[in-house]
């Protein structure tokens, strides 16, 4: 007998001696979009209560150096009903855990690491706990893999293939995880071009082990150890993540699409404690990287229904709302290549990027203007969907916040419903701070009007609301998940670096702010005629009593977004040129005006319109030096104040 099973075999008479409690206890009867604590552990509770397994538990670490040990555990979960739960780096238990293991009844605990990462310290707490504890720590990775799959046929599960990932990358392990719980299909660890030794001795102990999936391409796992495997399949994609896809297709066939689950690939810790629950309905792991869509999301949605549900793993920070969206398939409308279309014709109407609004409406709504019928999908039309604060339709405008706009066609006419919300955004964007040269197809320039679309309010500002992104944060995250993959931007991240914003409050609306690097441009279709229109009709829009310069800085806006078009021809670049350089004479003009006026709130007006005049292209001499000129000398009058 090996030292593996010499290790093990005085485990079975315990393993058959099981606490009987019955099970799903604690199951929820719905279930959720999203299972998640304010850390991994509290995470793993929530998975653990959905599960509704009582009795036996295993523990593992949540620290990034201890988890690897139990990557290979959710088979052996799967057959014990047994949820995982996690314990952090000291020498006590985790509180949230421990209160779980009580509630859950749990007499015997399986621990998937050794004293040097779950401390001594915590298997006495359990022990005091009247909880047997079993150790199932190796040496290494590979041996912790071994120990597990022996202990699983040791106790009798029908084991006749494996499933082998390389041991130093969390991704390809739990991207077979639920998918090998519910096979009884133990998962080995291996190095890339060999496979351990303890590993080799493992499958010629038990010859009844005659297939083998080997997860990951050629970079990972090459030829040599293939050839070591019983029957081997590679399952593999370019990167960890189209390996995740490749997964999942090449085993739709034992999958079920109406529950999936989606998990952070780079933390990897959620997707762990997710695997048993996952295999509980034969459902796949569709991992994320946090920034990009999820490569397996594509085929996933082709194979969900109307009614499939995606529950995100973990909290916003790790795997945002809007890349749940993304992977949830079900299109309430039944029509959302109609609404992008629709999107795309109105927005270019409103001169704004199409895809700033698709990512709004998909935030605010997930493209959803009615409810929907239960059993088809299909838009009750006679039904507009109205959220809980009152928010009308795709675009979620508000009545209490917008009592100028048509209640009753916001409820029943999707294209006055969109293009509300893009005048809305105009609004926005005219009256709010202005960044760069207000060129409206460069995205990162509609920064405050999107923190103004939702309220421009300190919760939206990053440095306030740190605990998942602010909203205007969350739309630029979508762009680059799924609008312009050109933006790569991470949970967390801000378009604007956060020392430049206040702590709390918004920034002043006379605030200067050039354009962040790098900037990116939108999917604006020029027009010019819609461009130059709109330029003349703020330059000469004037109210009495009111200071013009802030519509110069409106019609500059459209002047330099035509004046910076690829598309522009060489006679309307002349002709907007002219106009830029008498819409710069007049903004100096008024901030010249209001310097003569003598106060802080004047001078800073006036700043803001000597600073715009800088940004803009095609500046002559005379230009630059009056408005470097003016804005050096206004600003330091604002900051003597």
């Amino acid at each position: 007998m090996s030292k593996i099973k010499k290790a093990l075999a005085a485990l079975v008479m315990a393993s058959m001696t099981l606490t009987m409690v019955p099970l799903n206890v604690f199951a929820s009867d719905t279930i959720p979009t999203r299972l998640a604590g304010t850390n991994a552990e509290q995470t793993a509770v929530r998975i653990a209560d959905q599960t509704g397994w009582t009795g036996t538990a295993i523990l593992a670490s949540s620290t990034s150096y201890g988890m690897v040990d139990a990557l290979t555990s959710g088979p052996l979960a799967y057959y014990l009903k047994a949820p995982i739960l996690l314990t952090g780096a000291g020498n006590t238990l985790d509180s949230a855990t421990k209160d779980e293991l009580v509630k859950l009844a749990v007499t015997k605990v399986y621990v998937t690491s050794g004293t040097a990462v779950i401390r001594q310290g915590v298997l006495d707490e359990l022990k005091a706990m009247n909880i047997t504890v079993v150790p199932l720590g190796g040496g290494d990775r590979f041996e912790t893999s071994v120990k597990i799959a022996q202990l699983m046929v040791t106790l009798g599960a029908p084991v006749t293939k494996v499933a082998v990932a390389y041991g130093w990358l969390t991704q390809d392990a739990l991207s077979i995880a639920s998918i090998a719980s519910q096979a009884s299909q133990p998962i080995l660890l291996t190095n890339s071009a060999e496979l351990p030794d303890i590993v080799q001795e493992f499958l010629k102990e038990n010859p009844h082990i005659t297939t083998s999936d080997v997860i990951g391409g050629t970079g990972v796992i090459n030829g040599t150890v293939l050839n070591q495997l019983p029957k081997p399949t590679r399952h593999s994609g370019i990167t960890a993540y189209d390996t995740n896809d490749q997964v999942i297709k090449d085993f739709a066939g034992s999958l079920f699409f109406d529950q999936v689950y989606l998990a952070n690939g780079v933390t990897g810790i959620d997707a762990l404690s997710g695997a048993p629950l996952a295999a509980q309905t034969k459902s796949a792991i569709v991992l994320t990287d946090g920034v990009k869509s999820p490569a397996a999301g594509v085929f996933v949605k082709s194979k969900m229904s109307v009614n499939s549900i995606v529950t995100a793993l973990g909290g916003d920070a790790v795997v945002t709302e809007s890349q749940r969206y993304l992977v949830n398939t079900r299109d309430t409308n039944g029509q959302n290549a109609i609404i992008a279309q629709k999107i795309e014709d109105i927005a270019n109407q409103n001169d704004i990027p199409p895809a700033l609004v698709k990512a709004i409406a998909w935030i605010e709504s997930g493209w959803k203007q009615y409810e929907s019928d239960p059993t088809t999908g299909q838009p009750l039309t006679d039904q507009p969907f109205i959220s809980a604060d009152g928010g009308i339709g795709i675009m979620q405008i508000s009545p209490a916040n917008y009592p100028e706009y048509d209640v009753s066609r916001l409820k029943s006419d999707l294209d006055y419903n969109i293009d509300t919300g893009c005048k809305i955004l105009n609004n926005k964007f005219r009256a709010y701070p202005k960044i760069g040269d207000g060129n409206r197809n460069v995205l990162e320039n509609w920064y405050f009007a999107l923190w103004a679309y939702n309220a421009w309010t300190k919760e939206n500002n990053p440095n306030y609301y740190t605990g998942q992104d602010a909203y205007q944060d969350k739309v630029f995250g979508l762009l680059g998940q799924k609008y312009n993959s050109a933006i790569t931007f991470a949970p967390g991240a801000t378009i604007l670096p956060r020392s430049l914003l206040p702590l709390t409050d918004p920034p002043n609306l006379s605030s200067c702010w050039s354009t962040p690097t790098p900037m990116h441009s939108g999917d604006l279709a020029f027009d010019s005629e819609s461009l130059m229109t709109n330029g003349d009709f703020w330059y000469n829009y004037e109210i009495p009593q009111q200071p013009r310069g802030d519509y110069y800085v409106q019609a500059l806006a459209f002047y330099n977004t035509l004046y910076n078009s690829p598309l522009v021809s060489s006679g309307d670049k002349t002709i907007v040129s002219q106009k830029i350089l008498n819409t710069y004479n007049n903004l100096l003009d008024s901030a010249d005006a209001l310097v003569l006026e003598n106060n802080a709130t004047s001078c800073a007006i006036a700043a803001k319109y000597y600073w715009t005049v800088l940004q803009g292209p095609n500046l002559d001499s005379a230009i630059k030096n009056r408005a470097g000129s003016g804005y050096q000398n206004t600003s330091a009058k604002v900051n003597q104040s």
